[in-house]
């Protein structure tokens, strides 16, 4: 055989190895998204069938539009996504609010709107401050549970900050408990090692022996991140606005 035709077949031997890496990445790529896909309908399958007609159950407003209230305005956290009037000392910009909040806690990221990736509801996500730009967090499908920078709340339309209860005496516990949980996977599925982010919440308060930071919602038969605003435990902090948010 000539070096042209050992080039060649050399040649041929590394786009077929090419093709079949990229059929390969491609294939593993649909198998991802089937199966995020099959997660996130989790709860929506179980809401229908929980209806019995197919419905999803009461989600709250459809709408946000959060604005400072006059002086004296109701600081109650249950009150806030009906009313929208935020008492006016505690309205701040998100950076702000993240940089505000205290270790240990809550913070509930909302939308302006209900849409098809947050048909629960406006605040579809609830995360743990741990310090300045650092949250314990369960952040979804595609990253594992632990500490993740706060800066990917940046783009919502509100970050509201509730104190639940855990001082600074309880720090370390808290800290230790991120440690302890791991690098969950995502699931709604409460299979041993896994989390979504409304009871991994929960993990992390019951490791300090308080109240659960999320109450379960039986017509939805889940943990629905808003509804964190609804314990009487919880005490309003700061509402971070970021009005160019769409």
């Amino acid at each position: 055989m000539s070096p042209e035709q050992v080039r060649g077949e050399r040649s041929g031997e590394r786009r077929r190895h090419l093709r079949v890496t990229c059929i390969r990445q491609t294939m593993g790529m649909s198998v991802v998204r089937l199966i995020a896909l099959a997660l996130l309908l989790l709860p929506l399958t179980g809401c229908a069938l929980l209806t019995g007609n197919g419905v999803l159950p009461e989600r709250g407003p459809l709408t946000l539009t959060l604005r400072a209230g006059p002086v004296g305005t109701d600081t109650s956290a249950a009150k806030l996504l009906r009313t929208g009037l935020v008492p006016p000392e505690k309205l701040v910009s998100i950076p702000e609010a993240l940089r505000l909040a205290p270790e240990g806690s809550v913070l509930v990221a909302c939308w302006r709107d209900v849409q098809a990736v947050n048909f629960w509801g406006l605040c579809s996500h609830v995360a743990r401050q741990l310090e300045p730009g650092v949250m314990a967090d369960q952040p979804g499908l595609t990253k594992l549970a632990g500490r993740r920078p706060t800066a990917s709340l940046l783009s919502r339309y509100a970050v509201i900050v509730l104190d639940v209860g855990v001082r600074p005496a309880q720090f370390a516990a808290l800290e230790a408990e991120v440690d302890r949980l791991g690098p969950q996977l995502y699931s709604f599925s409460g299979a041993p090692g896994t989390s979504y982010c409304s009871d991994y919440q929960n993990e992390l308060q019951r490791a300090l022996k308080l109240p659960d930071v999320i109450p379960f919602d039986p017509a939805w038969n889940a943990l629905l991140p808003g509804d964190a605003l609804k314990m009487p435990s919880a005490r309003l902090l700061y509402v971070g606005l970021n009005e160019a948010s769409k």
